[in-house]
Parts: structure tokens; C-alpha cells; sequence
């Protein structure tokens, strides 16, 4: 079956929005070989003129089409492979020198998960500059509800906590591995693509102490393999940039208040909690 031209038209712009760069054919070619050979002389230089053959073979197939100009992107980003998006956040968080940066860096990435899916981006609460900061996975149903970051049930919980040890949640930087809220778990990739975010986070604002809840993200910011159990069972000091800082992992906020026998050995874990801020 032929195509038309606006059928070819169309199969050329959905190439496009797919990200296609770069056409092929059928025959292999040697780039280096083609690169390193010697131009042919132009017809103005006074060169022969190619033949109607010559010429046609000399055109890439479909130059035609691909010489279109690409129409204006519409709707979503093309998606990126894992390794190349967690490649574009470290890029991005990089080029943040500072916490109002590093916000709107977050907050303008294409490429991050849950992006498009919540109703909210929540940064974190609390203050920036203090010595405990304390990471939740993400924002959980009361915080997509209303807005407001760190004002549910998993707040509360974790109030309680640092309550138990003699600290008020309003003195700790309280903030997110992710910004938006999840519709599903987080997964270990991406978690990957939110940890250069985070880890230029505690080198801004230079805690002494993170508190990281939840096991995929933790993972992703400490760059290790060990599972939950063997995270949490120590207190692990960790280089952040020029930053270093003593991390303690723990199950997420919302895993933890669904089990309370996690609320007292997280209470245990941080018996010695005041005396490594003071």
C-alpha cells in the first residue's frame, strides 16, 4: 500500500514526538570513513557537475520529509531511560546555590515521577537552617488533600517521636524525598531520579543529623545496596557534597504508622538523639 503525502507527513511528526533524531537505511555506513574523506569539489569551485545518478544516490533517504521543520512539542516530555533522567537531575540540583534554587529546580523538572499524577508540590516545612533534618518518602493523603506539607497523621507521628526524645518537629527541616505524591510505592529507580535533589538539599542546609524514612529513598541517598533492616540498625556518617551529616533510616512515616511496633524501636534508635545535635 502507498502512503500519501500527508499520511508520511504525519508518520514523520509522530517520529518526532518519539524523539527520533536521525534517519537510516538499509546499508551500514563507516561515519569515520565518511568524515575523513575528501569533499568533492562544487560546481561554483569549478568542479564537474554531478550527474541526475550521482545526485540521487549522494541524498540520505526521505531527506525530504526530514528536512520539515519539527512542529511546536505538545503535551508531556518525552520520557527518558532511568540513567539518563537521574543524569538530567544531577544537572539540574547541581546548578542550585541555594534552597530557593534547589526548589524551583524540583519543581520545574520534566522528568520527575509522580509529576503529573498529584495535585500538589510540597517542598517541606519548618526551619532551613536547622541541625536535624528529618526526610519522609513523600506528602501523604491529608497533605495531597489540603495542601499543606506535614500536617496529617504522619506529622503528628512524627511529632510524637521527637517528642518522646525532647525535640519539637518545628525546630528540624522537615522535607520530602518526593515532592508530589505517589499514587503507588516508590521504586528504587525512582527514588534514584529524587536522591541528587535531596543530597544537594542537606549540602545546603548543612544539618548535623538526617533522619531518611522510608527504605527505597534511603537507599538511593546513601548510594548503597544494604536493605532496611541492616540501614537502620546504626547510625551511618555520610558526605553530602562539602557537607557531611550522621543519617538514621527508618521504615516511611505512613509504613510506621500502620504498625506500631516500629514506633518503639524507632524511639530506641533515638535515645541519643540530643546529644548529636548538641
Amino acid at each position: 500500500m502507498e502512503l500519501t503525502d500527508p499520511a508520511l507527513a504525519a508518520l514523520l511528526d509522530w517520529h518526532i514526538a518519539m524523539g527520533v533524531d536521525i534517519a537510516l537505511d538499509d546499508a551500514p555506513h563507516d561515519r569515520y570513513a565518511e568524515s575523513a574523506a575528501t569533499p568533492r569539489p562544487s560546481p561554483a569551485a569549478g568542479g564537474p557537475r554531478p550527474g541526475p545518478a550521482e545526485t540521487e544516490r549522494a541524498q540520505p533517504p526521505h531527506e525530504n520529509l526530514a528536512s520539515r521543520a519539527a512542529p511546536p512539542r505538545v503535551g508531556p516530555p518525552v520520557p527518558l531511560f532511568p540513567q539518563d533522567a537521574v543524569a538530567a537531575a544531577r544537572e539540574a540540583a547541581a546548578a542550585a546555590s541555594d534552597l530557593d534554587a534547589l526548589r524551583a529546580a524540583l519543581e520545574t523538572f520534566e522528568h520527575a515521577p509522580f509529576r503529573d499524577g498529584a495535585r500538589h508540590f510540597l517542598f517541606g516545612a519548618g526551619r532551613d537552617d536547622a541541625p536535624l533534618m528529618i526526610f519522609d518518602t513523600a506528602p501523604g493523603e491529608d497533605e495531597e488533600r489540603s495542601g499543606e506539607p506535614f500536617c496529617g497523621e504522619t506529622a503528628r507521628l512524627l511529632a510524637n517521636i521527637l517528642s518522646a526524645v525532647g525535640i519539637r518537629s518545628d525546630d528540624a527541616a522537615l522535607a520530602y524525598f518526593s515532592a508530589w505524591r505517589p499514587a503507588k510505592p516508590m521504586t528504587q529507580p525512582e527514588a534514584a531520579i529524587f536522591a541528587p535533589f535531596a543530597r544537594k538539599r542537606i549540602e545546603l542546609a548543612r544539618p548535623r543529623v538526617v533522619l531518611a524514612f522510608g527504605e527505597a529513598p534511603a537507599r538511593a541517598l546513601l548510594g548503597t545496596t544494604e536493605t532496611l533492616t541492616q540501614m537502620r540498625s546504626k547510625w551511618i556518617d555520610a558526605s553530602f557534597g562539602a557537607a557531611t551529616a550522621s543519617v538514621r533510616v527508618f521504615p516511611s512515616l505512613e509504613v510506621t504508622l500502620k504498625t506500631p511496633t516500629f514506633k518503639a524501636s524507632i524511639w530506641k534508635a533515638l535515645r541519643d538523639l540530643r546529644q548529636r545535635l548538641a
